[in-house]
């Protein structure tokens, strides 16, 4: 065991958010790819690259094969929040997309005091209430027309699929909290990664999809998947799930919209809109409020050898 403290711990799941968030510029250069190849594709060369770590760490540490049942249900709650959100963006806007898949921390939330009988600090669930204020704020000012073509019955089905997306997620990192809990993150995230890449290849298959992207040029971008958002973003999600738990790392990850726009700024040009900075600012000061306590204890975290 090493000590690391909580604020170093945050730093981390926070670069973490950052690169989770670049995963909508190298789809900005895919337009012609299904989205549940993007996802598939994301997901299975994740699983092909951390292959020979997850091995060694299997040599290692000879876990029973039924410590992996969170990580397969994890990957299946992946495989859902990939298809359900994905596939809500051809029905409805990408601001209510994004709106309705961002409700995550409160379904983990509901789901930690709820169902799993798990307390959850006040300054928490008052500080995700905030944070999800600035997104709501940031959403509001974005809505535009629906998409062309679209009735109103199709955009609420696309808001019904993004919310689905919102409540996998939010499985998906409950179901993370509890394989963290005896497995180190690389065995962990192999086989979540490995079984989100086997559901979605199903998917593309049932609906008439070829698995892999004909040409050579998308594949600069989907390595790019690949390698930062997914290896580095939701790997170290993982890694912080242990230490922060599901709520934190969930409330964290609502600042991937705001990271999003100015990753565009810097790579693509677009502006930064005043009320994105603005709801920017409403969502940090949820978070601040969410980890206000631990930061102020200055309280060290326990973090075992083998991680991340």
């Amino acid at each position: 065991m090493r000590t690391a403290t909580f604020p170093f711990t945050v730093g981390v799941v926070l670069f973490g958010s950052l690169m989770a968030a670049s995963s909508a510029i190298w789809i900005r250069f895919l337009p012609g790819v299904s989205p549940i190849v993007i996802g598939f594709i994301r997901v299975a060369g994740a699983t092909v690259v951390l292959l020979p770590w997850f091995l060694r760490e299997l040599g290692r540490q000879r876990p029973p094969w039924r410590a992996f049942r969170y990580s397969v249900l994890a990957g299946l709650a992946l495989a859902l929040h990939f298809a359900t959100w994905i596939a809500s963006l051809s029905y409805t806007t990408v601001a209510l997309s994004v709106l309705f898949v961002a409700t995550h921390p409160m379904f983990v939330i509901a789901l930690s005091f709820g169902v799993l009988r798990m307390p959850v600090p006040r300054n928490q669930i008052i500080g995700a209430g905030v944070a999800l204020m600035g997104v709501l704020y940031i959403q509001w000012q974005n809505l535009g027309p629906g998409l062309p073509g679209n009735g109103l019955k199709d955009q609420a089905f696309g808001n019904l699929l993004a919310l689905g997306g919102g409540f996998f997620a939010a499985i998906y990192l409950l179901f993370s909290q509890e394989a963290r809990k005896s497995l180190g993150t690389i065995l962990h995230v192999e086989v979540t990664y490995g079984t989100a890449a086997v559901v979605l290849l199903l998917t593309a298959l049932v609906l008439g999809q070829t698995p892999l992207p004909t040409g050579g040029e998308p594949w600069l971008y989907l390595v790019l998947l690949i390698l930062v958002p997914t290896i580095g973003g939701h790997t170290l999600f993982n890694w912080g799930i242990r230490h922060l738990g599901a709520t934190l790392v969930s409330l964290i990850g609502l600042l991937e919209p705001v990271e999003s726009t100015l990753l565009a700024l810097l790579f693509l040009g677009e502006g930064l809109p005043l009320h994105t900075l603005l709801g920017g600012i409403i969502i940090l000061g949820g978070l601040t409020l969410a980890l206000w306590q631990p930061l102020r204890n200055r309280g060290a975290l326990r973090i075992p050898s083998d991680s991340p």
